[in-house]
């Protein structure tokens, strides 16, 4: 039989998972995919996804790719797999892909949007979905200081293990911090993403809302790798896979 490369546009709410990549004996996004997967095609695959998001980090369009020979048509396979997942992860759309394509390695680039949340007291209601903020952030400077991760630069002050990779130079090709509301909104596109970067990038502009830090301090951070400087990563319950372009 021929091998099919199923394309999957799935959504989760990262609270209910301990990240994207599988693990033993924990609830993950990989794994409750190929568990279901296996179920209505009665074939093992591996579920293999655009991006390993993070223990609390949501997606609204992952890309997840199966490879099988199973001829199920697709409109069933997504009524399958629906019925067979945790209500905290769906499957929104399916289509055939070309051979040789790869989730991560075919994209061209990937949206992430982090959500800070202005709150009077700290609710536990919000807190998988936002980062309550309560203090009082200057909106104006986040959206300057947002600009100047625009470009190539090496960003290894903001990955969790920056000696892990070949290079930590990554091209950001669109920023924008808008006030919607409760809301401060920082979109974030680039052409490939390290272990936490984007909730480090989120921190500094939280750094710099709150007069701790200097924008000009992120061409610094470019210079000298001083991961400490920002501190812990923003949490992950703001941060959202919005989109991967192919």
């Amino acid at each position: 039989m021929t091998e099919r490369y199923i394309k999957l546009i799935v959504t989760y709410d990262g609270s209910a998972f301990s990240g994207f990549q599988f693990q033993p004996n924990v609830p993950t996004v990989q794994g409750e995919l190929e568990r279901a997967f296996a179920l209505i095609t009665r074939q093992k695959s591996r579920a293999v996804g655009a991006g390993r998001t993070d223990a609390g980090v949501h997606a609204i369009e992952q890309v997840v790719l199966f490879r099988t020979e199973c001829p199920i048509p697709l409109d069933k396979l997504i009524i399958g797999l629906n019925g067979a997942l945790p209500a905290s992860l769906r499957v929104s759309r399916a289509e055939e892909a070309e051979a040789g394509f790869h989730p991560c390695f075919s994209s061209r680039g990937k949206h992430y949007r982090y959500l800070f949340r202005f709150v009077k007291t700290r609710s536990p209601f919000l807190e998988r979905f936002f980062w309550q903020i309560e203090d009082k952030l200057d909106i104006v400077k986040m959206q300057s200081a947002a600009k100047v991760f625009i470009g190539e630069h090496d960003f290894a002050a903001f990955a969790k293990s920056p000696q892990k990779y070949e290079s930590t130079v990554r091209n950001i090709l669109e920023t924008s911090v808008t006030l919607e509301g409760e809301l401060i909104v920082f979109d974030v596109i680039g052409t490939g993403f390290m272990h936490n970067m984007v909730r480090n990038m989120a921190q500094a502009l939280y750094l710099v809302g709150k007069n701790e830090m200097d924008e000009s301090e992120i061409n610094e951070l470019y210079r000298n790798h001083n991961r400490r400087r920002l501190g812990a990563p923003a949490p992950p319950g703001g941060l959202y896979m919005m989109r991967v372009m192919y």
